[in-house]
């Protein structure tokens, strides 16, 4: 049913080669793991289904004995019916081309951003906007932009054109452009680019992705890629107004810190010798986390299940076994995700991660004792009514003067940050504005040329103020016409109370077995 994951190619890949950096006291790494320190826990290949079988002989000439013989048909009676059709189609308008082409080229130079994504022969892969077929010339003048500056010893990474910023992201065998008039700086462009072709590679792997190109250079990628374009696109737009993308940084459901551990206890007992990693998430938000010890996740690597997840309907319909790569953990093979809701209550989705394709059933059984043990301990219940409240808002936690804020806990790789008020919560082109302004003040404090640790930028709706330190990051909107004493109290006061609610808002525990 789920048809976005490839299963013709079989692979003899190692699981989990590469490095994540020891992290018994912090969740998330930005490493990956070597293959010497998995294998003394799981000694397993990866491989995908094979192609099936061609048909046994004689099975045609079988299955055309079973049909029974059909007459003729009478000729005189077709060619009268296609000379009536004949006139009923030259009776009806016909169809302005033209004009219709023209429209649905004004609809496409009027977007705000486009992604093109390219084989290194020229073979269009996927367009955000538009049909690869109808802009194979763009595609190819791209390809000739790269191909220039290459043969220069040089690299395209940028440049501006027609009020477009274009951003050129060159991978073995894959070009990746973006085109885009939001003022988002290169870097953040860039960064988008790189999850778009994590996103290709957890789909594929990296091993796949360079044997296809290897062998067939020409290969139409699209083949292997269907079902999948949701998914680009879904990551696409979330990158658009969710800042947790920029921040590198994953959003928690939050609750209360005792509720939080009944839940993360009773996975931890239920679970088998083949889980790798559990995951508990409600949208895009994490109720809860396991890791084997020493193998962490990258903010990026959850991002992408979080994507997966919120763009497959499907797995509200029972259990799915999903062959999934993440790039950060292991970019070379595929991992195997037990993927199911818990309740319709709660709402919540449970991921339990193993290396062993053969190990569905297995984690089923896990699955059933944690659901039948969280309904024993009211731990069903403690989501669902966590889920239901509303998102607290400045005003409620004794900040009017703060339009919205957005703070990151370094240590733990998380952040968290209030509903948004009005205006930004009535019209979503104030918010698209705020998110813009954020991005501005990041790329800014986080510029490599001059990094800063304050910033301060007001136009004529919002001031914004960046403070950056090694344990917190920290953006803020105000009025104008606020005074810059004034709003670094108000920090002073935020920072206080993140301190205060860090067990609620935050997973603070590593949890590994």
């Amino acid at each position: 049913e789920y048809n976005s994951r490839p299963f013709s190619f079989k692979m003899d890949d190692s699981v989990v080669p590469a490095a994540a950096q020891e992290a018994d006291s912090l969740m998330f790494s930005a490493g990956t793991v070597p293959i010497d320190e998995v294998e003394q826990y799981f000694n397993t290949t990866l491989s995908l289904d094979e192609e099936p079988d061609d048909p046994p002989e004689g099975a045609a000439a079988a299955a055309s004995e079973l049909d029974p013989p059909q007459p003729e048909p009478d000729m005189s009676a077709l060619l009268k019916d296609a000379d009536e059709s004949e006139r009923t189609v030259a009776a009806e308008p016909a169809v302005h081309d033209e004009d219709e082409e023209l429209l649905q080229q004004k609809h496409f130079y009027s977007q705000e951003k486009h992604v093109f994504i390219i084989s290194s022969a020229g073979k269009p892969i996927f367009t955000r906007h538009g049909s690869e077929e109808k802009l194979a010339s763009l595609f190819g003048v791209m390809q000739t932009f790269v191909s220039f500056i290459q043969r220069e010893r040089d690299q395209l990474r940028s440049f501006v054109a027609g009020g477009f910023k274009f951003v050129f992201m060159p991978k073995e065998h894959v070009l990746l452009v973006m085109a885009a008039r939001t003022g988002e700086s290169v870097t953040q462009m860039m960064m988008q680019l790189g999850y778009v072709y994590s996103e290709i590679v957890s789909v594929l792997t990296q091993s796949q992705l360079t044997r296809i190109f290897t062998n067939f250079a020409n290969f139409d990628l699209r083949r292997l890629l269907s079902g999948a374009e949701k998914h680009i696109n879904n990551l696409i737009d979330m990158m658009d107004h969710n800042p947790s993308f920029f921040l590198s940084a994953i959003r928690c459901l939050p609750l209360a810190a005792p509720d939080r551990a009944i839940i993360t206890s009773t996975i931890l007992a239920c679970r088998t010798k083949n889980l790798l990693f559990a995951l508990l998430i409600k949208g895009d938000q994490l109720i809860t986390l396991l890791r084997i010890k020493r193998f962490s996740l990258h903010p990026a690597d959850i991002h992408l299940i979080f994507n997966l997840v919120m763009g497959s309907p499907s797995f509200r319909t029972g259990e799915y076994w999903i062959p999934i790569c993440l790039p950060k953990f292991n970019n070379t093979g595929f991992l195997y995700a037990h993927v199911s809701y818990l309740d319709e209550d709660c709402n919540a989705c449970l991921l339990l991660i193993s290396t062993s394709n053969e190990a569905f059933f297995e984690l089923s059984e896990s699955r059933l004792r944690i659901l039948q043990t969280l309904s024993s301990n009211r731990g069903l219940t403690l989501i669902a009514e966590a889920a239901a409240q509303k998102r607290y808002t400045t005003e409620s936690i004794g900040l009017p003067e703060m339009y919205h804020f957005l703070y990151k806990s370094k240590s733990t790789a998380q952040f968290t940050s209030p509903a948004l008020a009005p205006p930004y919560s009535c019209s979503h082109e104030y918010e698209q504005r705020l998110f813009r302004h954020y991005q501005f003040v990041h790329h800014r404090m986080h510029a490599l040329a001059r990094p800063l640790k304050v910033y301060c930028h007001t136009t004529s709706t919002e001031m914004l103020v960046g403070w950056c330190t090694p344990s917190f990051e920290l953006y803020a909107a105000f009025s104008p016409l606020e005074t810059k004493a004034r709003a670094f109290s108000s920090l002073l006061s935020l920072l206080k109370w993140a301190k205060e609610e860090e067990n609620r808002l935050f997973v603070t525990t590593s949890h590994v077995f």
